[in-house]
């Protein structure tokens, strides 16, 4: 195969993106190669099948073009028939027509259909000259002019052993009853409403999957296995009127004492707090890039999960699903040790010593292991970030190889920059680093051209 211009590896939103801007700015659709599975686009957060998976926020959030922010809010108002979107914080619209969404403006950027996909996955990637080769599960090579790496969000992994008694009992009860990653909504249909369900995780995952369970009418107890017993929040009706006056010379301390001033003396769930931690965050991640790797690991260790506690707050649905099935819901404070598959039941052992038994263990921990990035590492084409989580950028998306140098024609894209560049997750921050990393890449091809002798 001869080498490609841009190779793109992810078949999810990250990647979705990218390709969005690329051919908004003209960039030839031939000349773009995706590797990834499955709906362009969809990826493991929008590619679900539940009815009642919703996005955490309201349809103005969403922003996909910069110069066009209600876009999406526009286009799901004449395509998405959804009264149960409506709330009283806006509308939350389903994730897997956010889904339809994507792949429909890929579909109109690209009527042709010359984009190539390749159903794959990336198993190494090493240099070929000026080229990079990226060795496919398939068999298939595929080189690369520039790379961009844009695997969002890894489906979630077991947070810790899973024990299977040896019989055959225990081994079909496992393939019922343990999900490992829980996006895709379909375990709900093989539920049986009085069964005991055990939730490893507290965050929005949970909420999304207690949603499912009073969709079903589940009459089942609930058990949410929390480290801090917390929950997110609900989302309030917030706005942004005003710019806060950061301190200059910040430091992590400094900072959590602003911010912590800045916040009024009002519930998490206020309209009032929320649109005070709103105004914060514009400034957030240029702060954090000015931190050491040193600092941003500290700030990250000590505060990291009230971070995430508050940033992802839920839809007023998952809310309400919840307070529907509170009676039969016991949050239970610790870390799991282990899951434990026995003849007629599933028990779960946390860290405290405290033991709970039923018949379904769900994942949502949403933690997720990126082995190719960690690939990278060990073959010493990139460098770990400062939370040791992914592997490091610098403001151009460029993959470093040092802490001082970096590749002109290797970037990431997406979740995985979190730990360089900082808040990273959600739809809108992605796709402005599509939009700007497709005018680097654009400009970059204009330059390439440029340099072409003439033919006789």
């Amino acid at each position: 195969m001869a080498p490609q211009d841009i190779v793109i590896v992810g078949a999810g939103f990250s990647a979705a993106a990218l390709v969005i801007h690329l051919l908004k700015r003209g960039f030839p659709a031939s000349h773009l190669t995706v590797i990834g599975h499955g709906l362009l686009g969809a990826g493991n957060a929008y590619g679900c099948n539940s009815d009642v998976f919703r996005l955490n926020i309201r349809e103005d959030l969403p922003i996909i073009f910069s110069e066009d922010p209600l876009h999406f809010a526009r286009w799901a108002k004449v395509h998405v028939d959804d009264h149960d979107a409506k709330t009283h914080a806006g509308y939350f619209y389903l994730r897997r027509d956010f889904a339809k969404y994507i792949n429909q403006l890929i579909q109109e950027y690209d009527p042709q259909r010359q984009l190539r996909q390749i159903p794959a996955n990336v198993i190494n990637i090493q240099q070929n000259q000026t080229l990079w080769q990226l060795a496919l599960d398939t068999g298939e090579s595929v080189l690369a002019k520039n790379l961009v790496l844009a695997t969002g969000n890894m489906p979630p992994k077991w947070p810790c052993p899973i024990h299977i008694n040896a019989n055959k009992t225990s081994e079909k009860l496992a393939a019922y009853s343990l999900v490992e990653n829980p996006w895709s909504g379909e375990w709900v249909q093989t539920i049986n409403q009085t069964d005991d369900i055990i939730l490893l995780g507290g965050g929005l995952t949970a909420l999304d999957t207690i949603s499912a369970l009073e969709n079903i009418h589940h009459r089942g107890k609930i058990y949410i296995v929390s480290p801090r017993g917390k929950l997110p929040p609900e989302q309030a009706t917030w706005i942004r009127s005003q710019k806060p006056l950061w301190p200059s010379q910040l430091t992590p301390r400094t900072l959590v004492r602003f911010m912590r001033s800045y916040l009024p003396d009002a519930s998490v769930h206020s309209v009032e707090w929320q649109c005070a931690w709103e105004e914060l965050r514009p400034q957030l991640n240029e702060i954090w890039q000015g931190f050491s790797a040193q600092q941003r690991a500290k700030l990250s260790k000590r505060l990291g999960w009230l971070w995430s506690l508050y940033r992802f707050r839920a839809s007023p649905q998952s809310i309400a699903a919840f307070q529907k099935l509170k009676q039969q819901i016991d949050i239970q404070i610790g870390r799991v040790k282990e899951v434990q598959v026995n003849d007629d039941d599933i028990s779960v052992n946390l860290n405290n010593g405290t033991r709970i038994t039923g018949h379904w263990v769900i994942n949502c921990t949403g933690v997720g292991v990126d082995g190719l990035a960690e690939n990278l590492i060990i073959n010493k084409i990139a460098i770990a970030d400062a939370l040791g989580i992914s592997i490091a950028v610098n403001k151009h998306f460029e993959v470093l190889r040092t802490t001082s140098t970096s590749w002109d024609n290797l970037f990431l894209l997406g979740p995985g920059t979190m730990g360089s560049l900082g808040d990273v997750v959600a739809a809108s921050a992605i796709a402005a680093q599509a939009e700007r990393l497709s005018l680097q890449l654009k400009t970059r091809g204009q330059r390439a051209s440029m340099d072409r002798p003439l033919s006789a």
